[in-house]
């Protein structure tokens, strides 16, 4: 029997902000419930740390060198061929809401988020969605007004008089990269940008804060879904905790109390405080969601055989090292949450340590459907999902622009001169092949922080993951 499959995707998501792995003072139950009904992989990459080029990497099969989408201006093109077409040929109804960032390129999402073209055709139904809407994202809403677009989550602001006051107070908080490169700003003590430190209270009420507008169209998408005849698979896309870190005066109040350790190498600034209680805010408000999901598939007898995956794009800096945001090969940067539980899977809180990319949970979900998964890369999880030993060793990898990297689950080496360019215009700058002669070698195991480059002491652990890095990049 083909189960449903339901993925929970927020966008710019820290793995050690989720239960069970959490090393901070966060409040997600139901993500934690979720692995302990499942499994958690602990040490789960993007296979790019940016939003378009990780999605479309999912969505394609593709590692980065061979994805058609490179940075976040480009588009998955017309025909391509997607985990969703295999799916929908498959008998799925293969839905979507929320930021998809597979179309961004656009910038013109329509007020009923189906990405129409002049000749009438549906954009997203051309990616293998059958049904479903596409939103923007926090900063391309804004931008895209701007420029006479238009998009769902900005057209029901508008419906309802509060697209100005939002467009306004975004406007306010727009600036999230800081203009050095990444030596110059671990160096000095420059300003922290705008996007996480600015302290005023979002001026939506709780109801028409983005990630609640999105939480309630997934919640019609289901009900819509279950009464289909068919399996389905849904997608649904937060937008947050990406910053900006707006938070609602009820959100801000929950955590104003709350103490967080400072960032590692951190500049001191009392506003980190302020800034790790919104980015802990806008989870809970997601993993309350994750709750509700859950809770109508009891309801609607659909649990059971529902596969349920939550995992995010990538991570976030959020002032570790000095650093924002994402871009950059860093493990705060490139690992996130995968917590898989439900339909299909055989073991109860099990915590993987194998090294696993979001490539693997795209071929899991072909395995799980019975689509074809030849020409897709990655591994279909199911095995591990299942019970089966974790393998003895296994690479997965992560790029971006300048720089590659890999990690056998120890041992992570990062190739590229990446801390000469700015992290704003890392996924725009090309890679040099010179750049394979710059690499850093981190143990993990000893040196989560990546503070430590060992690569000059251990020449044949650096010299191994740097031809596996030579070898993959010549398959492009």
């Amino acid at each position: 029997m083909q189960p449903n499959i339901l993925l929970v995707f927020p966008d710019q998501l820290r793995s050690d902000w989720v239960e069970p792995r959490a090393t901070v003072p966060v409040r997600t139950p139901n993500a934690k419930a979720l692995a302990e009904s499942g499994v958690n992989f602990e040490h789960a990459w993007t296979p790019s740390p940016i939003c378009a080029p990780a999605r479309a990497c999912i969505a394609t099969g593709r590692r980065y060198d061979r994805s058609p989408v490179q940075h976040n201006n480009q588009n998955v093109p017309a025909g391509a061929d997607t985990i969703y077409r295999r799916m929908a040929d498959k008998g799925y109804a293969v839905s979507t809401v929320g930021k998809l960032d597979l179309l961004k390129g656009f910038m013109d999402w329509g007020a009923d988020g189906k990405h129409m073209t002049e000749a009438g055709e549906s954009r997203l139904a051309d990616l293998g969605f059958t049904r479903g809407i596409d939103n923007a994202g926090k900063h391309d809403a804004i931008y895209g007004r701007e420029r006479g677009a238009r998009e769902p989550y900005m057209t029901y602001l508008a419906e309802i008089g509060l697209a100005d006051v939002h467009d306004a107070d975004f406007r306010r908080r727009d600036r999230a990269n800081i203009p050095a490169t990444v030596n110059e700003i671990a160096a000095g003590d420059l300003p922290l940008p705008d996007a996480y430190t600015n302290p005023d209270l979002s001026p939506l009420p709780d109801e028409a804060y983005c990630d609640n507008w999105i939480g309630r169209q997934a919640m019609n998408e289901l009900e819509g879904l279950k009464d289909t005849g068919k399996p389905w698979f849904l997608t649904v896309n937060f937008a947050g905790p990406h910053e900006p870190l707006d938070v609602t005066e009820r959100m801000r109040d929950r955590w104003k109390d709350v103490a967080f350790r400072e960032p590692a190498d951190g500049s001191p600034d009392p506003r980190h405080q302020m800034i790790r209680q919104n980015y802990a805010a806008m989870i809970e408000v997601i993993d309350d969601w994750l709750g509700r999901f859950l809770a109508f598939l009891d309801e609607t007898g659909q649990r059971d055989n529902t596969l349920v995956v939550f995992a995010s794009d990538h991570g976030e800096m959020l002032g570790d090292h000095r650093l924002w945001a994402k871009s950059i090969p860093d493990e705060n940067s490139v690992r996130v949450p995968m917590i898989v539980a439900g339909a299909g899977v055989s073991v109860r809180d099990r915590s993987v340590r194998t090294p696993v990319s979001l490539l693997d949970m795209a071929k899991t979900f072909l395995d799980f459907s019975g689509a074809p998964g030849e020409g897709m890369e990655g591994d279909s999880l199911r095995g591990l999902l299942e019970g089966e030993a974790e393998p003895e060793t296994r690479l997965v990898f992560s790029g971006l622009g300048p720089w590659r990297a890999v990690t056998d689950g120890r041992f992570k080496l990062v190739a590229g001169d990446w801390r000469a360019i700015r992290p704003g215009k890392m996924q725009f700058t090309e890679f040099d092949p010179a750049g394979l002669d710059t690499v850093a070698l981190f143990d993990l195991d000893e040196d989560p922080e990546e503070r430590r480059d060992i690569a000059a002491a251990h020449p044949e652990i650096r010299d191994r993951l740097l031809e596996a890095i030579r070898d993959d990049m010549a398959r492009r």
